[in-house]
């Protein structure tokens, strides 16, 4: 699971800012439901704030640590500092496997990798590998490492993975199994498929079928039954798509994707990562969850990883970020994150850090929001 992110000197965030899903024995029972770590996590803030780029930060880690060795030898490494700040961009993360706790520290300019180091904590916290520059040092049954040619733009667990040491083999996946929709560049189609390739991921696999076809219909959307229908194109390939059966006067109609809702179809191509997310317990990063869908269907959403899942049980995590003001209820100040700038620096705080009653665990933050008491409003 993961237990907390950070950044600092990248793109908006010139100091450091975090990102914590720990909870603590003051987090009420129903908002923990027995965990020690949340497994939602709400991003607000005004526009042009940074909330974003906060997302980016731990979508970056995630593909780098697990997929860099695979770039071209000679690309760039896709980050940004504050306003071309010639220091490094630095990032760490913290998270857990099984019993043990892992600390991942990155400092990374374009050009390549200045340090990489890996922390594991069961009893007492040890260093797994430290790397600087192109050279690494490890512990005893991690010395082969020492022998792998490390590519400045590769991370040392992206160039285990590909030399088959298993020993990383548990935390290359933990970053593997982050799925995001918000890349670098700032694209939000980074995690979804075509609709049609979702279709025809949902022919081949009819238990994802039936739990996409449960979903839409317990959303009250109109929809009574999921068809995958699939036709052959001009190259001779059979091309499938979605049929949305709806009920009209007792009659079932089908509805296809060229005139259903943008958010019905907004729907059926979440659902297909956060099927995948929830079944293998890992996490999912959403930029503008909310985005062509009704708010009433956001708590639908995170209902799906507001469990009571002990981390033994692989609970799945949502970061997200969100317009919706309600949804801060839902989630509460535990699980809400605040991003606002000034001077156009960006930072982050978590609303159970600020100080006094002001938001307490029987009161709406609605209210305190828009009166313009806690942040993450723009200022008009």
């Amino acid at each position: 699971m993961l237990l907390e992110y950070g950044l600092r000197n990248f793109l908006s965030f010139q100091e450091g800012a975090s990102v914590s899903f720990r909870l603590d024995a003051n987090v009420p029972q129903r908002v923990s439901l027995g965990l020690s770590v949340a497994t939602v996590m709400c991003v607000k803030g005004a526009n042009g704030s940074g909330k974003t780029h906060l997302l980016k930060g731990l979508a970056f880690l995630a593909s780098f640590v697990s997929a860099s060795f695979s770039t071209d030898p000679d690309a760039e490494i896709p980050v940004a500092a504050f306003f071309s700040n010639p220091e490094p961009c630095s990032f760490y993360v913290e998270f857990l496997i099984e019993d043990a706790t892992y600390r991942y520290e990155l400092d990374v300019t374009p050009t390549g990798v200045t340090r990489e180091a890996l922390f594991k904590a069961s009893k007492r916290k040890t260093l797994v590998f430290e790397r600087t520059q192109d050279r690494v040092r490890a512990v005893a049954r991690l010395k082969v490492l020492e022998g792998v040619k490390v590519r400045r733009n590769a991370s040392v667990i992206s160039a285990a993975y590909h030399h088959q040491i298993d020993e990383l083999a548990a935390v290359h996946a933990f970053f593997k199994n982050i799925h995001f929709n918000v890349g670098s560049s700032g694209t939000r189609e980074s995690l979804f498929m075509d609709i049609h390739k979702v279709a025809q991921v949902l022919h081949e696999h009819d238990d994802v079928r039936e739990y996409v076809q449960q979903f839409l219909m317990d959303c009250d959307i109109g929809i009574t039954r999921l068809q995958v229908a699939s036709e052959e194109g001009s190259d001779g390939k059979r091309r499938f798509f979605p049929v949305f059966m709806h009920d009209v006067d007792g009659q079932e109609c089908a509805v296809l994707p060229a005139t259903e809702s943008a958010g019905t179809k907004q729907i059926f191509r979440l659902m297909l990562p956060i099927a995948a997310v929830v079944a293998s317990g890992s996490v999912l990063i959403l930029d503008e969850l909310d985005l062509y869908l009704h708010p009433h269907l956001l708590p639908k959403l995170l209902g799906l990883f507001l469990t009571g899942k002990s981390p033994g049980d692989r609970a799945a995590q949502l970061l997200f970020s969100t317009h919706q003001g309600d949804i801060m209820d839902l989630c509460g100040r535990y699980r809400t994150t605040f991003v606002n700038k000034e001077h156009n620096r960006s930072y982050a705080y978590r609303l159970d850090e600020i100080p006094g009653d002001l938001l307490r665990n029987d009161r709406t933050l609605v209210t305190p929001y828009n009166d313009r008491k806690i942040g993450g409003v723009p200022r008009l």
